[in-house]
């Protein structure tokens, strides 16, 4: 809390949270003293509802001023693996995020992250599981809806199964980061998926005076 953040009130639950029990978080956020093109924040708004944000890890899996992600580099190096089991699976994670932000970005580069393309692997919002795309699988109804989105790679053992331009993209990554991709094979990780895009589920939004927008989702 500070001058520009009031907590308004906390409560314990009687029962602990289970890992995977949580589904979403729900918030409500107002914006005050707001100085805005009304009508360019409206079309920005509309178009985050429509087609979500790129599915980026933030800083916070980076650590404080990008320290995980430089510890990591230290130990691939090194050719070398933590022996305490939480610092080796948090910058383990920390050297896949980095990857799958580098794909991430370069599908935001060329428009595709919103969207299927032939040789995508084809994924549901809360699903592991992932399918290949063709022409028909990229005109699914469901990827308009926000239900199916195009993934990126969690690197690991293997070769990404993504094809032609999608696949081109991902073997890419060996090359631009040989020692953090040897290394992630190295600790036995296996290829995972994570879908491109987060869909911003009932967002909505109202201004209660001409200075204020509450924005819900």
């Amino acid at each position: 809390e500070d001058d520009s953040l009031r907590l308004l009130k906390q409560v314990r639950h009687s029962r602990k949270l289970q890992r995977g029990a949580h589904a979403a978080n729900g918030f409500t956020l107002r914006l005050t003293h707001l100085q805005a093109d009304r009508e360019a924040l409206e079309q920005r708004l509309e178009r985050i509802r429509a087609e979500g944000v790129p599915n980026y890890y933030g800083p916070q899996r980076f650590g404080f001023d990008g320290g995980n992600l430089l510890q990591a580099r230290d130990f691939a190096a090194r050719r070398e693996l933590p022996v305490q089991r939480n610092l080796r699976s948090r910058l383990l994670s920390a050297a896949r995020s980095y990857l799958f932000n580098r794909v991430l970005a370069e599908r935001v580069t060329d428009g595709t992250w919103n969207r299927a393309v032939p040789g995508d692997l084809l994924a549901f919002t809360d699903s592991r599981s992932f399918f290949p795309a063709g022409e028909a699988e990229c005109e699914d109804p469901r990827l308009a809806a926000l239900d199916l989105h195009p993934t990126g790679p969690l690197w690991g053992e293997g070769v990404p199964a993504t094809q032609q331009a999608p696949g081109v993209l991902e073997q890419r990554m060996p090359s631009g980061e040989p020692e953090l991709c040897t290394w992630l094979e190295k600790a036995e990780m296996r290829q995972e998926r994570r879908i491109l895009r987060l869909p911003i589920r009932d967002l909505a939004w109202h201004s209660p005076a001409p200075d204020i927008l509450q924005l819900n989702f």
